[in-house]
């Protein structure tokens, strides 16, 4: 009697359960015109569409159908800024339109769509067909043009102070020779070994290239994070890199621009501002914003 009791209790547990997973997954979104599923965790609808002249700042993330963490922007320094969708083309779009200044808004997108959407980052890609992943857009801010404009020049200053102190941190503990900076181009750089040819040169990277007469250069390079993380290493990948001064073949603006400025038979270190790196984009394994270290050696003409 005791064991029929208690397998009812286990049933009835479970239909509960069974039943207020259902409640959660479907019916407490709300369903748009377009057949889009959504629902406000903060906040509430906007209840008007802006005009073009307004920008979001967001941060994101998209969870996987086991509720895996598939991509966040979360743990950028900055937010995501992305143009009020006056429009919408598609769930995202029209999500974010909806979505007022402070709110947090979850919504229903299926793996199939999403990949379409999303066809750059790998673990989208790898998400299994058929099956509906969440999307949260965490709205910060909704400014006009105006504010936005000032928001983009604090974000810039900010961003510059942090990357430049950064830069002279590593610097001051590297030993070796002394660093010279290009004032312009906010580029620290020095000489491995002699560097008489620096001594009397200022702003480096604003005279004439010392290989002004090639049209491309070979060389081997180092380049990691200030935190010693290796990004690139030619050794290591057993080839030469190459620049053209016709072209950018390079990923960042260093590798394409930085080479012509080193002697053949000289090893240079250089210390670059994320204008030269990665950018605001960043990459796998580089955040946003990240300064970099560059070593630059064995550079020749190519014939």
């Amino acid at each position: 009697m005791k064991n029929k009791k208690l397998l009812i209790t286990i049933i009835i547990l479970a239909l509960l359960s069974g039943g207020f997973w259902v409640y959660r997954t479907y019916f407490q979104y709300k369903t748009t015109e377009s057949g889009l599923k959504y629902r406000f965790l903060k906040g509430k609808e906007l209840g008007m569409i802006l005009n073009g002249n307004n920008w979001c700042l967001i941060n994101y993330m998209i969870l996987g159908p086991a509720g895996d963490t598939i991509q966040s922007s979360y743990g950028n320094d900055t937010f995501v800024e992305v143009p009020y969708p006056t429009t919408y083309a598609n769930e995202l779009t029209e999500a974010l339109q909806m979505a007022s200044q402070g709110s947090k808004v979850e919504l229903l997108v299926s793996t199939d769509s999403l990949k379409k959407k999303n066809s750059s980052h790998y673990k989208v890609q790898l998400l299994p067909d058929g099956e509906m992943a969440k999307v949260i857009f965490d709205v910060e801010k909704i400014l006009g043009a105006q504010d936005y404009y000032q928001y983009l020049a604090n974000k810039s200053f900010k961003k510059t102070i942090k990357e430049n102190k950064a830069i002279d941190e590593y610097c001051a503990k590297a030993k070796g020779n002394r660093w010279y900076l290009d004032t312009y181009a906010m580029v620290k750089y020095r000489a491995v070994g002699s560097d008489s040819f620096l001594s009397n040169t200022s702003n480096l990277l604003q005279n004439a290239a010392i290989n002004k007469s090639a049209e491309q250069l070979e060389f081997d390079v180092l380049v990691t994070r200030l935190n010693g993380d290796l990004i690139f290493d030619s050794r290591l990948e057993n080839r030469k890199y190459k620049t053209d001064v016709n072209g950018m073949i390079n990923p960042i603006i260093a590798l394409n621009r930085l080479p012509f400025f080193v002697p053949s038979g000289v090893t240079m270190e250089f210390v670059i501002t994320s204008d030269m790196g990665f950018g605001s984009a960043g990459r796998i394994g580089v955040p946003a914003y990240s300064p970099l270290y560059l070593k630059i050696y064995n550079v020749k003409p190519i014939q």
